[in-house]
């Protein structure tokens, strides 16, 4: 059942390994002695089978991150509507304890019931999912093979950074966050599915996660207590991180790729999850935890030292502007409100957790909120934000017109628009990988090419010589 990726300590060499208690369905990348071990992959497998592009630092003597990518396979697929394409499914999904609860009435108990089937069997293996001995997780292929790509450490991908002061008075530093993605079973068959071959990937309908599908995602900050006092406790990872040599200043744009060459300490400060919830008017349910340092004293363990920041089922398309000075409030979205208390107590710059009083986490951009980013996973690329300013603690957009455009609820298994493109159904994680896995196939082929060679000083006549180079 386990995929473990050999490919990024082969190259860059001998690591520890976290233990493997699970057999194996995939061939090690890892070389060997013996021939008939040797596994002749194609440059798109060894592709699909990266953990990570970047090298491990020279005196690292600790464990290395390894995709889990042995994705099961979904069922034939099934049509809902005859005049929609075949949704991709699943055939037994798992316990989903949290429907059996009211994400409206009862939200604090919905989130803890996902907290807690994503933690069990994770946080006693520090999240390396191969060792989970209660239930398969999977990582999302092809999140290595862009600038912002995984590092070696612990696969982590780069994510937006923190502006200075945004999130506490004391964050005089702009912060840079980290991220890696965990999918149950039932969520990876859709991977398994689109990516059985991985030579030949096929996305060519609309996708959709089946019933009992649940993701959750780590969010990893520099911040440290001094700069946002919250995060007193909080876990900590090794990761190798973007070169920052002014603290007070972001990576520059076009700078992901320039990473250190030694490990840092990155701190959790977020943890996002999302659930298959046919009652939400779009299909999902959003949730965020933030950690919070007030639990350091009364909560022993670091991992569940978290509160829930808020749910989201939709995008309140009618609360524009207007609608929200006259003191509407967001309808499909609930906000915890002693997150609202820790928000304030903090003192940052931003005006609410999402954009006029929806959902986001603290390392997220008020501008936007949670099911709005991700209703734009598609294939055709899609503006998940509008341009604007900050004015007196709120947010103006330049376009209100266009930012409401990004408010609109979309169902699962849908397209953000209608050009032609096939959903992703809410998984970014999924639109990241396959434009990372085309943009490195169109780097693969070099276009036909026609080259006039001139007469040379031997008088031999130039003749037309098409070159094609294919993978």
């Amino acid at each position: 059942m386990q995929a473990f990726n050999y490919l990024s300590s082969w190259l860059f060499g001998d690591h520890e390994e976290p233990i493997d208690r699970r057999s194996t369905s995939t061939p090690s990348l890892e070389s060997s002695t013996s021939s008939d071990d040797e596994v002749d992959y194609t440059p798109a497998e060894e592709q699909f089978h990266m953990s990570s592009n970047f090298p491990v630092p020279g005196d690292w003597c600790g464990p290395v991150f390894q995709i889990r990518n042995d994705y099961p396979q979904p069922p034939k697929s099934l049509t809902t509507e005859k005049a929609d394409p075949p949704l991709l499914t699943a055939t037994t999904p798992e316990e989903t304890p949290w429907l059996r609860v009211d994400f409206k009435t009862n939200p604090l108990e919905y989130g803890s019931l996902v907290k807690e089937y994503c933690w069990e069997g994770n946080t006693d293996v520090d999240f390396v999912v191969q060792e989970n001995l209660i239930r398969d997780w999977y990582h999302a292929p092809w999140m290595h093979a862009s600038p912002k790509g995984r590092e070696p450490l612990k696969g982590l991908t780069f994510e937006r950074s923190t502006p200075p002061l945004e999130f506490a008075a004391n964050q005089t530093h702009a912060l840079q966050n980290w991220a890696i993605g965990f999918y149950n079973a039932t969520g990876a068959s859709v991977f398994g599915g689109v990516w059985a071959d991985p030579d030949k990937p096929v996305w060519d309908q609309d996708l959709k996660f089946p019933p009992g599908s649940c993701v959750f995602k780590l969010l990893f900050s520099t911040a440290t207590d001094d700069q946002v006092p919250m995060m007193r406790g909080s876990p900590s990872w090794p990761a190798v991180i973007c070169q920052q040599p002014d603290p007070t200043v972001a990576p520059p744009k076009g700078s992901a790729g320039i990473r250190n060459d030694f490990a840092s300490e990155v701190r959790l400060i977020q943890v996002d999850w999302a659930t298959v919830d046919e009652r939400s008017p779009i299909g999902w349910v959003f949730g965020t935890f933030m950690y919070d340092g007030t639990l350091a004293d009364t909560v022993p363990n670091p991992w569940d030292r978290l509160t829930s920041v808020g749910l989201m089922w939709g995008n309140d398309p009618d609360l524009d502007q207007a609608a929200f000075d006259a003191g509407q409030e967001p309808a499909e979205s609930w906000i915890n409100p002693r997150a609202e208390e820790l928000r304030r107590e903090l003192g940052g710059k931003r005006p609410s957790w999402g954009y006029n009083g929806r959902l986001n986490g603290p390392a997220d951009n008020f501008i936007s909120a949670c099911t709005s980013c991700h209703g734009r996973a598609q294939l055709s690329g899609s503006r998940l934000v509008q341009e604007g300013k900050l004015v007196d603690h709120k947010w103006i957009p330049h376009s209100e017109k266009l930012t409401m455009a990004l408010f609109e609820n979309i169902k699962s298994g849908k397209p953000a628009s209608a050009h032609s493109s096939f959903s992703a159904d809410y998984s970014l994680q999924f639109t990241v990988g396959w434009t990372n896995y085309t943009n490195w196939l169109k780097s693969r082929r070099t276009s036909t090419e026609d080259i006039d060679e001139k007469k040379n000083t031997s008088g031999l006549v130039g003749r037309r010589v098409v070159f094609r180079i294919w993978p």
